[in-house]
Formats: structure tokens, C-alpha cells, sequence
């Protein structure tokens, strides 16, 4: 039998070192828009929701010189940390978020990922940890051309693994879907291309379920007999827009509320999520904060014990809460 020194991926599945599957269930941490980081962060909170894992947004450069400055070597006491609670860490990096062209990863994303300073920190946490190499990059369905933007983005993303394999990192590595993240269809023809692509097939594809306009829910029965190793990286209440250039925050409601001004096909998360407990399948929930949409957040001043109406269905609903669902593996 092989022995595994990572997190690893076999068909559609998520695999401890200890042999036994692993299902996500798990929180988004948006950390460095939490300017507390690095003097203080919510991670001891998150933990007491039951969450099995937690994506931690990072950015090579976060664009703003007000906000407190954090390094590398806060990053691996984050990571640390995470995997001491029981939680893995499934570190993203923000700075392309929701960018056309999946090219830019290897031009800007890449080669922060594989500098010798990052693979050293990432090599210590090896045994745990998930690298999401970009949040929502690249477009496909909103593309001009969809057939030659999906082959562009399959042929982005093959180069970036590519690159991080050549460093050395044999971790799982979770690719978002396009547009957004939204685009799960995307994945039925790059997932098997990806894999086949990998020198390690140790892959996840992750898609957000931001499906206002979007019937995201037809392709997850296709997906799952495609054997395809799929994550909901993010699932919220609700989802934003752009109205006239600017972002408006909680335009549609995902959670069958209808308080929002804009219309939705009728998806929700609720239904999405108990789907996706049905089908054994990993999910990350959008998120603990901060967020510019207050409702989306799952707790109302980072505490557990101030937990939002969504916090409270996330946390304690007995179909797919965190608590009712998530198990922990031992990770140190």
C-alpha cells in the first residue's frame, strides 16, 4: 500500500494520511481583511463552531498601505495553529479575485507561491495543508468565446500545476471554478484533463455557489459520476452585483428571505446544502467575516457566542450544521 505524506485524493475523494476519507466542512476566513491580523484574529471562535477546515484568503499584495503589516512567518503560526485545532487549512490567495484572464495566475500568483521562502513555509505544514492557488479567476461562460476562453483556463491551470509540482509541493491543490467561481460545469471537461495533467493527480476543483442566475444544482449528479473530486469552496445567503460600476452587497437572497431587490431563479443554500450531505460532498461556508454584507456573515462581532441567523442555521441546523456533520481528523 502507498504511503502518503499529504493530504491526498483518490476518484472523487479527500483522503487523511490515516487512510480515511475526508469530508470538508468547513468556514471562510476573509483574515486579511480582518486588520486585527496579525495582533489578534477570530480563529479560536471559528474553531468552536465544529468546523473541520477553514480557507484562509491571503494576498501577495493586498493594495492597501493603511492596512497593518503581516509576513510569512505570521502565516505559519496561522497555519500552526489551524492544524492544532483540528482544522485544516486550505490557504487562497485574493489578488486575481474574479479576473477574465486565467493567465495572470502564473504571471502573478505563481511565482509567490513557488519562491523558496513560501515553499519553506508550506513544506512544514505539508502533512495538512491545501493550497487554493486563486480565488475565482479566469471567465468561460461570460467569455466572448466560450469554447477558446474554457481551453485558455484548462491550459493556464495545467502550466500553474505544473510549476508547483516542479517546487517540490506535492499537497492537494484546489483550482476555483471560472466566472467567479460560479461555472461548476466547467469542471466536466477540465477536471479529467487537469488530472490527467498532474504528476501527483492530487487535485480539487472547487466551485461557489453564487447561483442567483445560475442552475448550478443540473451538473453535480453529472459531476459525481464523473468521479470528480468537487468542493463548494464557497456557500452563502446571498449573493452581490454590479449595479451601474459599483458593487451593491446583498443584491440577491440565497436564502429564500426575498429581501434583497434582485430576483433569483429560486436557488437556495439551504436546499444545496442538504444535497450536498446527501451526497457526502465537502462545502465551505461564505463566511465568518468581515464582510461588506453584513447578513452574509456568520457571526455579528467575530465571537462565536454573537452568532448571526445564518451563523445559527450553519452552526446547529440537524440536516448539515457544522456540528451535526463535520468530524475532525487528528492532523499533528
Amino acid at each position: 500500500m502507498a504511503t502518503h505524506t499529504t493530504l491526498y485524493t483518490s476518484g472523487a475523494d479527500l483522503y487523511g494520511l490515516d487512510g480515511k476519507k475526508i469530508t470538508l466542512r468547513g468556514v471562510n476566513y476573509p483574515l486579511l481583511d480582518d486588520w486585527n491580523f496579525p495582533g489578534k484574529d477570530s480563529l479560536a471562535e471559528i474553531a468552536k463552531t465544529g468546523a473541520n477546515a477553514v480557507r484562509i484568503q491571503w494576498y501577495v499584495n493586498y493594495g492597501s498601505p493603511n492596512r497593518p503589516k503581516y509576513s510569512l512567518n505570521d502565516l505559519d503560526s496561522f497555519l500552526l495553529r489551524c492544524a492544532t485545532a483540528g482544522m485544516i487549512p486550505i490557504l487562497m490567495l485574493s489578488d486575481l479575485t474574479c479576473a477574465s484572464d486565467a493567465g495572470l495566475v502564473n504571471s502573478k500568483l505563481i511565482p509567490w507561491w513557488t519562491s523558496a521562502s513560501v515553499v519553506k513555509v508550506l513544506q512544514k505544514h505539508a502533512k495538512y495543508i491545501i493550497l487554493n492557488l486563486a480565488n475565482e479567476v479566469g471567465f468561460y461562460r461570460w467569455a466572448d468565446n466560450q469554447k477558446t476562453a474554457l481551453a485558455s483556463y484548462i491550459a493556464a491551470y495545467k502550466t500553474a500545476v505544473a510549476s508547483i509540482r516542479r517546487a517540490g509541493l506535492t499537497v492537494p491543490l484546489m483550482i476555483d471554478a471560472p466566472d467567479c467561481g460560479t461555472s461548476l460545469d466547467a469542471f466536466l471537461t477540465a477536471g479529467p484533463q487537469l488530472i490527467t495533467a498532474d504528476p501527483n493527480h492530487n487535485l480539487l476543483f472547487s466551485a461557489h455557489a453564487y447561483w442567483a442566475a445560475y442552475d448550478g444544482l443540473l451538473f453535480i449528479p453529472r459531476c459525481i459520476a464523473a468521479k470528480l473530486p468537487i468542493v463548494f469552496g464557497e456557500v452563502a445567503n446571498k449573493q452581490d452585483e454590479q449595479v451601474n460600476g459599483t458593487t451593491a452587497y446583498c443584491y440577491y437572497d440565497l436564502d429564500g428571505t426575498h429581501v434583497g431587490p434582485g430576483k433569483t431563479n429560486g436557488f437556495t443554500y439551504q436546499s444545496l446544502l442538504t444535497l450536498l450531505q446527501k451526497d457526502g460532498l465537502s462545502w465551505l461556508v461564505w463566511s465568518w467575516g468581515p464582510d461588506n454584507c453584513a447578513a452574509r456573515q456568520l457571526s455579528t462581532n467575530s465571537t462565536f457566542a454573537s452568532l448571526s441567523t445564518f451563523g445559527q442555521d450553519i452552526v446547529h441546523n440537524p440536516t448539515y450544521g457544522l456540528i451535526a456533520t463535520a468530524h475532525r481528523s487528528k492532523l499533528l
